[in-house]
Parts: C-alpha cells; structure tokens; sequence
C-alpha cells in the first residue's frame, strides 16, 4: 500500500500515551497512529452499515418477509433445530 507523509500536532499527553503503546509494541509511532485510525475508521464505517440495516428492517413488510424465508429455510434445512 503507498503511504503519504503528513504532519500533525497532538497534546503531550497523547503522544506520550502513542510513544508508550509503541515502545510496548514494538511498533513505530507512525505504525501506532495508522493502526489507531484504521481502526476508528473501520468502526465509523460498520456503525453506517449497522445503520443502513436497522432501517431497512424497521420496515414491517421487509421484516415480515424475512422471518418468512427463515421459517421456510428451517422447515427445509437438513440441519437438527439447534438453540443459537
């Protein structure tokens, strides 16, 4: 993956908290901070996906019909009627 050089500023007390996570890691500071990010943007990006799905299924009628394949699926499926 190409990387792009930036600069920013932080408070000591983060940068003291980064330089300890990394030195812990074994990890550079860079490393650190793109881990940290990735992740936040990952969770940001499921958050809007959970979102999108939640809508959709406050929908009575695309509800129902779910609940209608899933009934038709265990009805047909080879599987034992297991407790999940």
């Amino acid at each position: 993956m190409a990387m792009k050089k930036i600069a920013i500023s932080l408070p000591e007390p983060v940068l003291k908290t980064v330089d300890q996570m990394a030195k812990h890691q074994r990890e550079s500071r860079s490393h650190v901070i793109s881990t940290i990010l990735s992740r936040v943007a990952r969770l940001e990006r499921n958050r809007d996906i959970t979102a999108q799905i939640d809508a959709l299924f406050s929908d009575g009628e695309i509800a129902a019909e779910q609940k209608r394949t899933a009934d038709e699926f265990l009805q047909e499926s080879p599987w034992p009627r297991e407790k999940w």
